[in-house]
């Protein structure tokens, strides 16, 4: 029995190769929403407040419009000498809430599209929003006959779109 033979062992070297950072493609964090990626969450949540608002304030509009038009169609036998006039401030008020209705999901949808600057067009509507609801709950609750159901559906619209102003004013995590 003789000894074994002594392993000789071969040292290989081999030369890895290294893409430059610049080359790679940067990682980016997948979430699991279904919230485009520019948006982000928060985004999400503040674009979907604007859109249901504007969706509701557009019914309102409609609902306020043909009241107006149909003013005088409400008195069957002897309609007042101003029936004309008194359908007026429905239709100017239908009118005014239609335009911020559009405007609202226009903002939301440009959002959503990543039209470039729209984020802070969406946060201003978004603001003037919040500021024409609170003006609403103080009328609603400071006239002669108080209204504090539509005081507080009001003062919850100034805190959702006060809030989503502010998430929308922020860059998306």
């Amino acid at each position: 029995m003789g000894r074994p033979a002594p392993v000789q062992s071969a040292t290989v070297t081999t030369k890895r190769t290294t893409v430059p950072a610049a080359a790679r493609p940067a990682q980016r964090h997948r979430g699991h929403s279904l919230a485009p990626e520019h948006v982000g969450e928060a985004g999400s949540v503040a674009i979907l407040a604007l859109t249901v608002g504007g969706v509701a304030i557009f019914i309102t509009s409609l609902s306020l419009l043909v009241a107006g038009f149909t003013m005088g169609a409400r008195y069957a036998t002897d309609p007042p000498p101003n029936v004309g006039q008194l359908g007026l401030g429905l239709i100017i008020g239908g009118v005014g809430l239609l335009v911020l209705a559009a405007i609202m999901i226009g903002s939301a949808v440009a959002v959503f599209a990543d039209v470039r600057g729209s984020r802070v067009v969406a946060a201003a509507v978004a603001v003037i929003v919040a500021l024409l609801a609170a003006a609403g709950a103080i009328v609603a609750m400071g006239g002669v006959v108080t209204e504090p159901v539509l005081a507080t559906i009001l003062a919850i619209a100034t805190l959702a779109f006060g809030v989503s102003a502010i998430l929308l004013s922020r860059r998306p995590a």
